[in-house]
């Protein structure tokens, strides 16, 4: 008798056969169809699916017979899978290898033996199909070809089974990697080597390691050993002494099952590790690859890396290269962050009324005097710090812009630890969750200083200008009685100089008069009256005052009413003052013999007076600042006209303290139209 050989990759091919997951496992309908088919076909009674196991033959399908399994070293099976083709014993008791056979000389007596190899899609023959008889007989090429038929059947059903495991196996490594990717608990280092150790576990291998690649230098970030350790995070090596310099020659997964047997068997690394075994993914972040995460042991890889265990790893690479990314990012916003003025914040009112900081950079120790813990999940800390008489405003500013949507802007004063109040200033832009909470992020920045220095120019700027009116209205009476002749004759040339002198004290009275104005809209001091008043009247008002002044500079007011008996609740005095500003804008920018209409018609329940005049426009570059104070376009045309640049930002305040507004439309070179607009308060007849 004559034991059959090993075939020459047998130790992968066990591993294949292994990876089936066939082996002693119960009988199944599908491959006892075909050995229930072949043996009656083929008129023999003992039909098999065998699987060659490292010291036996096990039976996966077995018609007519009552063993599951034999010896290899006296099995028909272990000749077959030798070779690609069928396997034929016509007589065994003229064949020299099994004559003297246990299993010729007793039970089951064979005789007759056929075997067709079975091999999966790598090509190794993990058993056969085979036929066996208790007397001898012939084969013909034709029935060799009909049991390799069959043989396909069963060659299929393992590629099913190949199939299922592949997806299985798939399956199994995509949950692995969605756990991973969802347990968010602890820090980066914790997260990164318990993946490392569940990946481990997974491939079934010795050692991960994640790597940082700068220049030729190797240095260990972070790693996990199944067995006795042997690395440590930080340890740096040279690149070429290391596996890693054969994968940073190329872009993609890396898997050398058997080093001895590999290209790569000559290379220092193998020398010096004498790993046997790896697999390895770039790791890349913008672009660049920083590093690597790879897969060792010092056993060969039998069968070899599945294509699952190729893409597990490639997927958990670029997961690795994310949080490296993030970690990357979050550092380089705490450095800015740091370095800005104030503090950063996100602020979340709840649905339920409370709220709290979900995010403060470090600058609410130097603000507010508190840590980012102290505030994150109640923000009441906070609010303790802030002036009694300014609690009601900034609860009243937060509920406007989580209702309006609108950014919020507030100044208020608080507590220092020192003792001491000091001036801040917030402004943050809000967001709607989707379960009703609003969400600001925005700033809060210390301005105790500007506020201080805002009201000591306040109040020199109110102090000058109520010194410089009494004798500058002293001044314009005196010339005004000069000039009417009640100190007698004046020469022609002496009225020419006096009246010059008396414009420029209209001029610089008129800017006092605008500075005073300024002081108490922005100190809360400017007296408004308000009362129900008909629009229509306080325009015409306006109209005739401005009249003389646009008959100097030739331009035609016309006045249209759209909608008549308009009201609203205003001060008639400073509601005037508005629109004589515009007006006086309108007519001052109007090229000579020109229009400058005004309308009065209402817009849903808002009463408009709007303002158009055929100027020059307004320059794009100043449209930001139109509206503030000492605000005045750049350009030659505007700058050769006189004013203080004051007289928009009046209009916006008065409007805003009587509940209305201010805006304009304008094409630069075309004109402009300036509007206000007030609620309406009472009915109206429209035309």
């Amino acid at each position: 008798m004559k034991a059959p050989d090993y075939p020459s990759n047998e130790a992968s091919r066990l591993a294949a056969l292994q990876s089936t997951l066939l082996l002693d496992t119960p009988p199944e309908e599908r491959f006892d169809r075909v050995t229930r088919l072949a043996a009656q076909l083929f008129d023999v009674p003992i039909c098999l699916v065998s699987l060659v196991d490292s010291d036996r033959q096990w039976f996966k399908s077995c018609y007519g017979l009552d063993a599951s399994e034999t010896g290899r070293d006296i099995s028909f099976c272990g000749h077959a899978i030798l070779g690609p083709n069928v396997f034929v014993v016509e007589d065994t008791l003229t064949d020299e290898r099994f004559a003297d056979n246990p299993l010729v000389t007793g039970g089951p007596n064979i005789r007759f033996y056929a075997g067709a190899p079975l091999a999966d899609l790598e090509g190794y023959r993990l058993g056969t199909l085979c036929l066996i008889d208790s007397t001898p007989r012939t084969f013909s090429e034709k029935q060799q070809q009909a049991l390799r038929d069959f043989a396909d059947i069963v060659e299929r059903e393992f590629r099913y089974q190949e199939l299922n495991s592949y997806y299985a196996d798939r399956t199994r490594a995509l949950n692995i990697l969605n756990d991973i990717a969802l347990d968010t608990s602890g820090n980066l280092d914790n997260r990164i080597e318990r993946a490392l150790a569940i990946a481990c576990q997974y491939l079934n291998i010795d050692t991960a390691i994640v790597s940082q690649i700068e220049g030729e230098a190797y240095t260990i970030l972070w790693h996990h050993e199944r067995q006795t350790p042997s690395l440590e995070n930080g340890l740096t090596l040279p690149l070429a002494q290391t596996y890693c310099a054969i994968l940073m020659n190329q872009p993609d997964v890396l898997a050398i099952d058997h080093m001895a047997t590999s290209p790569y068997r000559d290379l220092p690394c193998y020398q010096l590790f004498g790993l046997e075994s790896y697999l390895a993914a770039p790791i890349w972040v913008n672009g660049e690859a920083v590093g690597t995460l790879n897969f060792s042991s010092t056993e060969p890889r039998l069968p070899g890396f599945s294509e699952t265990e190729k893409t597990f790893v490639s997927l958990l690479a670029r997961w690795v290269a994310d949080l490296i990314q993030q970690q990357d990012q979050a550092e380089t916003l705490d450095k800015l962050v740091s370095n800005a003025p104030g503090m950063l914040y996100q602020y979340r009112l709840w649905p339920d009324g409370h709220s709290s900081f979900p995010y403060t950079s470090e600058g609410i120790r130097r603000i507010f005097g508190l840590t980012a813990n102290d505030v994150v999940d109640d923000a009441t800390p906070a609010f303790k710090r802030i002036h009694q008489e300014d609690m009601q405003r900034v609860f009243e500013s937060i509920q406007s812009s989580a209702e309006t949507l609108e950014p919020w802007e507030t100044r208020y004063r608080i507590m220092t630890p020192a003792g001491h109040w000091r001036w801040i200033e917030g402004k943050a832009n809000p967001e709607k969750l989707p379960e009703g909470s609003i969400l600001w992020h925005g700033y809060i920045v210390d301005i105790d200083e500007r506020q201080k220095n805002e009201e000591m120019k306040n109040q020199f700027v109110s102090t000058v200008s109520h010194e410089l009116r009494t004798p500058l209205t002293s001044i314009a009476g005196s010339l005004g009685l000069i000039l009417g002749g009640v100190t007698g004759d004046i020469t022609e040339k002496t009225r020419q100089m006096l009246n010059i002198t008396r414009r420029n004290a209209d001029q610089l009275r008129a800017l006092i008069d605008d500075l005073l104005d300024i002081e108490k809209l922005a100190s809360g001091n400017m007296l408004i009256v308000m009362e129900q008043h008909p629009i229509a009247d306080v325009v015409s008002t306006a109209v005739e005052h401005i009249q003389s002044y646009a008959n100097q500079k030739h331009v035609q007011l016309r006045l249209k009413e759209s909608s008549t008996g308009l009201e609203a609740n205003i001060d008639p005095q400073r509601f005037q003052q508005a629109i004589a500003n515009l007006l006086s804008n309108a007519v001052k920018f109007s090229p000579p013999h020109e229009d400058v209409t005004i309308e009065i018609r209402q817009t849903g329940d808002q009463a408009m007076v709007e303002v158009s005049d055929k100027g020059t426009g307004v320059p794009e570059s100043f449209r930001e600042r139109i509206f503030e104070k000492f605000a005045q376009a750049d350009g030659s045309s505007a700058r050769a006209k006189e004013g203080t640049g004051l007289g928009l930002a009046i209009t916006k305040q008065l409007m805003n303290a009587m509940g209305g507004d201010v805006g304009y439309e304008s094409e630069e070179g075309a004109g402009a139209m300036f509007w206000l607009s007030i609620p309406i308060q009472g009915p109206a007849d429209n035309e």
